[in-house]
């Protein structure tokens, strides 16, 4: 969860997310869920937003370097580094971390590394790796301070810190690049160890003339298999399961009837996800089932499908999470737009459930 800006100062201050929260030394899972993706989102704000000033400081620069070639340029006389510094600032003014708090981190605000030298406090390091939400967080932040001391100590110390702001920006990038990569990976992993469950259930309420039925829809659990690859920052997980549907209350033509039985669909779902959101979509075909309605008076009938075929969306673009409750009204849905140029209205309110297993849970 290390957030490393550039170093203005006498010191290269790498700035870390607080949270009251318990550190952990354990390895990282689903439980880390939100810790991780936090991370990664605050990693990738920053390489943007570094590579934005590495591009913008670098096109202020290179005239400058330009101009002092020519002592009879008006700008021979200009302080690169000064310009530079007041564009840097600028440009970060406006900056905001996706998270300044990363869930779980209780380490030090910063690791700093001496001005003209490639070293940094071993104890702050330490208690880096102490503080992180799990081992797998620490080791991609210590990765990171590793990175920068490396290329210091290839450089040197003198020319390392002699290096122009969009330079030092331009490292930030490559340090946040393999941050990146190294925070999807783990990301890919707790949730390929983990196990999706998702539950549905619809009550949709249809009124017009004479007519007034509340039905009941309730779709699994349906467990999700799926896995990542290291081609793709996307994948999907599939499952089969059962809907079931019933007739709760029901009024026709100014009679009360009641319902028995069900009907039975077949359900594969599919979800779609980077790990930081995800979309659910369902195919379904009507399975053997019989539902029976009486009314007052001695009326009634049956009802039984012929092999329907559907589908639809249930959500998309939603954070990815432990646990969710998904809700949308009836009203929304394209059935009920339909339903309404003959008349008749939907009502009520679809769930959807999803909740991710954790091995051990």
């Amino acid at each position: 969860m290390l957030k490393r800006l550039i170093a203005i100062s006498s010191i290269l201050a790498i700035v870390v997310p607080n949270a009251a929260a318990i550190a952990s030394d354990a390895a990282c899972s689903c439980r880390h869920l939100e810790s991780i993706q936090q991370d990664l989102k605050n990693s990738e704000a920053l390489r943007k937003i570094q590579q934005e000033i590495s591009e913008k400081l670098d096109a202020i620069e290179a005239p400058l370097i330009e101009a002092k070639k020519r002592p009879t340029h008006p700008d021979s006389d200009v302080n690169i580094y000064a310009r530079s510094i007041r564009e840097r600032n600028q440009i970060m003014s406006g900056f905001r971390l996706p998270y300044p708090e990363v869930k779980g981190y209780t380490g030090p605000d910063s690791v700093n590394m001496p001005f003209g030298t490639c070293e940094q406090s071993a104890k702050a390091l330490d208690d880096l790796r102490v503080g992180s939400p799990c081992r797998e967080l620490a080791e991609i932040a210590l990765a990171h301070e590793s990175g920068h001391r490396t290329e210091c100590q290839g450089e040197g110390a003198s020319e390392y810190w002699k290096r122009l702001p969009s330079k030092m920006a331009a490292e930030e990038v490559v340090r946040y690049t393999g941050q990146i990569a190294a925070l999807r990976s783990l990301l890919k992993k707790v949730l390929d160890e983990g196990e999706m469950i998702v539950e549905a259930r619809m009550e949709p309420r249809i009124k017009g003339p004479q007519f007034d039925v509340t039905y009941s829809y309730q779709t699994g659990p349906v467990t999700l298999k799926g896995k990542s690859s290291p081609g793709s920052d996307r994948w999907a997980l599939s499952g089969k399961g059962v809907q079931v549907a019933r007739i709760g209350k029901m009024r026709v033509a100014g009679m009360t009837c009641t319902s028995t039985g069900q009907l039975n669909t077949d359900i594969d779902l599919t979800m779609r996800t980077d790990g930081l959101t995800m979309a659910l979509t369902g195919k379904s075909r009507s399975a053997p089932g019989d539902v029976k309605v009486q009314c007052r008076g001695g009326h009634g009938m049956s009802m039984r499908p012929q092999q329907e075929v559907g589908g639809g969306a249930y959500f998309s673009d939603q954070e990815v999470r432990a646990e969710a409750t998904l809700s949308r009204a009836v009203g929304s849905m394209d059935f009920a737009k339909i339903l309404s140029q003959g008349g008749l209205s939907a009502t009520g309110t679809e769930t959807v459930k999803v909740k991710l297993i954790c091995p051990g849970d």
